[in-house]
């Protein structure tokens, strides 16, 4: 258990609350291959994950609808350039974008919402710290987790992300509640722990597919609670857990 509670809590999204769904290579693959783009599962997530992590590193940039777009389109342009096909049309890019933005794109983890009422209802205020497009307030509402918030901080709208620590300032300004009064809660040790570190605020890794674990990596990471689901973050706060529903 933490020895000081906060008060405000923060939530990454991606990997955190949601997941694509039935995973990032499978919604991609709703679209490309009506552009004539055959590629294997592998391969993409190979170059999706080089292309990723190049693009994350990024200085500030412009918060605008626009904007955003187009930096998402430099991201899937670097993927399928990385695949061999490096002159695809705007339509291309245009039909990733809305692909993403369907709710049947993402799956959200089976205690997030009774675990966010809980956090609640103990008192907490919580927000939501997130790199993502310029859709992700939408987004939010449609899955039905922007009503647990009440600052949505998301990158594309604010122009820093995440490790930045800026992106994390704007956060506590819109709740109004000091750095040492908060608590970030991330999937990347890079983005969320280091960049919520940087801003002077606390920080909970979740590791929902044990990667820290299996690897042994939470001895790279001291000083780092690490839980596996936000029911364990209940525990770590102090907080019973929700009793669990009979059908």
């Amino acid at each position: 258990m933490l020895e000081h509670r906060p008060a405000a809590l923060f939530f990454d999204v991606g990997d955190t609350l949601t997941r694509a769904h039935p995973s990032w290579p499978a919604v991609y693959a709703t679209v490309y291959p009506e552009f004539g783009i055959n590629v294997d599962p592998e391969d993409f997530e190979a170059a999706w994950r080089e292309a990723f992590a190049e693009w994350e590193i990024d200085d500030r940039f412009e918060a605008s609808e626009e904007a955003s777009y187009q930096r998402f389109k430099e991201l899937d342009g670097r993927i399928f350039a990385n695949l061999g096909y490096p002159d695809l049309p705007d339509e291309f890019f245009r039909a990733v974008e809305v692909a993403f933005s369907r709710r049947s794109s993402w799956f959200v983890f089976d205690d997030v919402a009774p675990a966010l009422d809980a956090l609640r209802q103990a008192g907490f205020r919580l927000g939501v710290i997130s790199n993502w497009g310029w859709a992700a307030p939408e987004l939010l509402h449609d899955l039905e987790l922007a009503a647990h918030f009440e600052a949505l901080t998301i990158s594309a709208r604010v122009g820093f992300q995440k490790p930045r620590a800026e992106i994390f300032r704007h956060a506590l300004e819109q709740l109004d509640v000091g750095a040492p009064e908060a608590l970030h809660v991330g999937d990347s040790y890079a983005a969320d722990v280091l960049g919520a570190r940087a801003a002077g605020m606390r920080a909970v890794l979740i590791d929902r597919d044990e990667r820290v674990r299996v690897h042994g990596a939470p001895e790279q990471h001291p000083g780092v609670p690490v839980v596996r689901d936000l029911l364990e973050l209940l525990d770590l706060l102090g907080v019973p857990r929700p009793a669990a529903r009979v059908n």
